[in-house]
């Protein structure tokens, strides 16, 4: 059984480690998919969301469950631990409204300058949630 100390690290960890992408991902990624050729998109895309796949997706279950075990532990202070659990939940709330179905259109479709800019538009939404996510879970203790 993994000590509770070590779920908050894992919690917090995984925290910084989604900030760090959401960043790169809102100021670099999606603003280069406006230069992406137009004949190379569709191509180019599913390989991005493929590899970066492999890196959100672990990011994301280590957040989840780590946020499951420290509340489930115990921890201080709690407005903390449930402020957080609301960021997270927005994040990922946005996540399957937007970004989800504007990958979806890309891949479908190819280059739209609109879908685009939706996305990097709606990814603001993200950023914040988990930027504003990862001071919370800095400040929580294992009770």
């Amino acid at each position: 059984m993994i000590a509770p100390e070590i779920w908050l690290h894992i919690l917090q960890l995984s925290s910084a480690g989604c900030v760090v992408l959401i960043w790169l991902v809102q100021l670099v990624i999606y603003p280069a998919f406006h230069v992406i050729e137009r004949a190379s998109f569709v191509g180019w895309h599913l390989r991005y969301t493929g590899a970066v796949t492999w890196v959100v997706a672990p990011l994301l279950l280590l957040q989840a469950v780590g946020m499951g075990m420290v509340g489930w532990a115990g921890c201080t202070p709690m407005w903390a631990w449930w402020s957080a659990a609301v960021g997270i939940a927005v994040a990922w709330l946005v996540t399957a409204a937007c970004s989800v179905p504007a990958h979806n259109r890309l891949q479908a479709a190819g280059h739209d300058h609109g879908v685009i800019s939706r996305l990097v538009r709606t990814n603001w939404l993200r950023t914040a949630a988990w930027t504003g996510v990862l001071p919370l879970v800095l400040q929580l203790r294992v009770i």
